[in-house]
């Protein structure tokens, strides 16, 4: 797997420092649409198969988790079931929402906005981003669609590739974005949603370049988001797959998109990121063979990526209090974080410092820890039923956070000064769910159960993870007759 951050070729010590995409000389556009659209199904190891059943069955469990745990979920679906129209009804499913009834834009949507309605959706490092969200939306309506022509093995085909487009695209995007207000889960989950309709309808290469370049007019997703904790960010990947069939079905009946989309003068990349070192040759090198979207990691708390090393350390001081830590205990708390995490979860706003809604509950490294330390990292979505919590509220209080940068990527730091004079130093490099610090499978099941099966009931759980984990036997229309 290729890295980053000055290695191996990439950030400038291949010569591309501060040098603008267009003046690299390399079509990665067109080579990045070549690789989609000459995928085949030989490129998916035994590895890569595990590796997609577990997203698959993690993507399952956080959108059907949304239908009673997010309060965004009824006023969602009711404005897009009125935007179909009362008399309309289409052929694909929302998974827990009764038999196929949505035009298949009006599906992806949803279940992409459901399924990063709890924040609880897999997320990869180098975007970062939460990438499964759009390509597997994506790919299922588009396989629904296509019915008994396509097998679910190019289903599981096309959720890599969306996958790979979508981590690659984030990654030059990379986490300066944030400075443009930019959410990449959405700019760049709609290449990745593109890519996973266009390899299951087998388009060539000019028409995946042709919806790229629409796509490019399409790319949204405003950070504004994290000011009153809208559910903005809940739609954002919905819009991005919505877009996405559009985008295709435009580029199909010949609507020509522009070219160089990537590495134009004026294309995305340039648009939307500020990052000095965007790499056309790391954009493009080892396609089909060097994979990036294995990293991909599974999500233990409903909350951003960013405060998970946070929760966990907490989780710990939590577990060896034996009853818990309160404010009377300590009497100080200093979080270390790097730059970018400072921004989305360190802020010391009040709606950080002190949230009262469930989205800043979510970005707030304050809460996530006071709520962690006192009642544990094993709270799930209960916590955000204690928002007003005076407990966590104290703790709260005692927390300051400090920028560090030399820090990167996830790590977190935590120094404790107790009440009674001694000091604590923990940190976490890598927040479980990574593959340096694993979720493993049984954790997988875990979770996926705690969410499904309020939803399907216990046997049928058991039987859609049974039927994911041999879908090569089986098609994705039996499969989506379980998720009704």
């Amino acid at each position: 797997m290729a890295t980053t951050n000055g290695t191996n070729g990439v950030n400038g010590v291949n010569g591309h420092a501060n040098t603008p995409p267009h003046e690299q000389n390399v079509p990665a556009t067109s080579l990045l649409a070549a690789f989609v659209a000459n995928a085949t199904t030989d490129c998916l190891t035994p590895a890569m198969l595990e590796k997609l059943h577990e997203l698959l069955i993690d993507y399952i469990g956080v959108v059907v988790g949304a239908r009673d745990n997010a309060d965004s979920t009824e006023p969602i679906y009711a404005a897009i079931r009125a935007l179909q129209g009362p008399q309309v009804t289409g052929p694909c499913t929302v998974l827990g929402m009764g038999a196929p009834h949505m035009l298949p834009q009006y599906a992806g949507l949803l279940n992409s906005a459901f399924g990063h309605s709890m924040d609880f959706d897999d997320t990869h490092v180098e975007g970062p981003l939460h990438p499964g969200v759009t390509a597997i939306s994506a790919a299922m309506t588009q396989a629904e669609l296509l019915g008994s022509s396509s097998s679910s093995l190019d289903f599981l085909l096309a959720m890599a590739i969306g996958y790979e487009i979508t981590v690659r695209v984030g990654r030059e995007l990379d986490y300066s974005t944030y400075d443009r207000g930019f959410h990449l889960t959405s700019i760049a989950g709609i290449y990745g949603a593109v890519a996973s309709i266009a390899v299951l309808k087998h388009l060539d290469a000019k028409t995946v370049e042709m919806a790229w370049g629409l796509a490019g007019s399409k790319a949204a997703g405003s950070m504004q988001y994290l000011d009153n904790g809208s559910w903005n960010k809940r739609l954002h990947p919905g819009f991005a797959v919505h877009d996405a069939f559009m985008c295709v079905g435009l580029a199909e009946a010949g609507v020509i998109g522009a070219t160089r989309i990537f590495e134009g003068k004026m294309g995305f990349l340039q648009a939307y990121s500020p990052n000095p070192n965007q790499d056309m040759r790391r954009l493009t090198a080892g396609l089909g063979t060097e994979w990036l979207w294995p990293a991909s990691s599974l999500k233990p708390y409903p909350a951003c990526r960013m405060t998970h090393g946070f929760i966990e350390l907490s989780g710990n001081m939590h577990t060896a209090a034996k009853g818990g830590v309160s404010a009377a205990d300590v009497s100080a708390i200093t979080l270390s974080m790097s730059p970018a995490c400072f921004k989305l979860i360190g802020d010391p706003s009040p709606n950080k410092k002190h949230p009262n809604n469930v989205i800043d509950g979510q970005f707030s490294a304050y809460f996530q820890v006071a709520n962690a330390l006192a009642y544990g990292s094993k709270t799930g979505l209960q916590a955000y039923s204690r928002l007003s919590d005076e407990k966590i509220h104290a703790l709260c209080d005692k927390i300051t956070v400090k920028i560090v940068t030399s820090m990167k990527g996830f790590e977190a730091r935590m120094d404790v000064q107790w009440a009674d004079g001694r000091t604590d130093q923990v940190e976490q490099l890598f927040p479980l769910g990574e593959t340096q610090h694993p979720f493993t499978r049984d954790k997988v099941d875990e979770k996926f159960f705690s969410l499904a099966v309020p939803v399907y009931g216990e046997a049928k759980s058991r039987d859609i993870i049974k039927m994911v984990d041999s879908l090569e036997k089986h098609s994705v229309e039996q499969l989506l007759v379980l998720l009704r």
